[in-house]
């Protein structure tokens, strides 16, 4: 059995990490380790972009603060975790880095 990460986000939690996932650079990756993370974060991308959209479509007023369960392998993880750490300092509203930080320390605690 391999481990995963597990995350609860809400809709909005889930919009604020596809918000910050659209202010990466779009440039070519460099490197064997930028190409692995580029990898695998294309496929975190995918993962929470299509959730994304599946919840905007189901989402109202009265299950607006439901909560989407997603599963994680280590890799995806670590990678997304190295993310957004990195994107820490982008200029987004409080509430976006609130959120950020809040996954990324929850993703902290369940690698350690």
């Amino acid at each position: 059995m391999k481990a995963k990460v597990k995350l609860k986000l809400t809709a909005k939690q889930i919009s604020a990490l596809v918000y910050v996932f659209d202010q990466a650079s779009k440039a070519p990756a460099k490197g064997r380790i930028a190409k692995v993370s580029k990898s695998v974060m294309d496929k975190v991308v995918l993962k929470f972009k299509t959730k994304q959209l599946q919840v905007n479509q189901v989402t109202d007023l009265f299950n607006a603060k439901d909560k989407y369960d997603f599963s994680l392998e280590l890799v995806e993880a670590h990678f997304l975790e190295q993310y957004l750490v990195s994107m820490a300092n982008y200029p987004m509203c409080e509430y976006d880095k609130i959120v950020i930080n809040q996954i990324s320390a929850n993703i902290n605690q369940q690698l350690a």
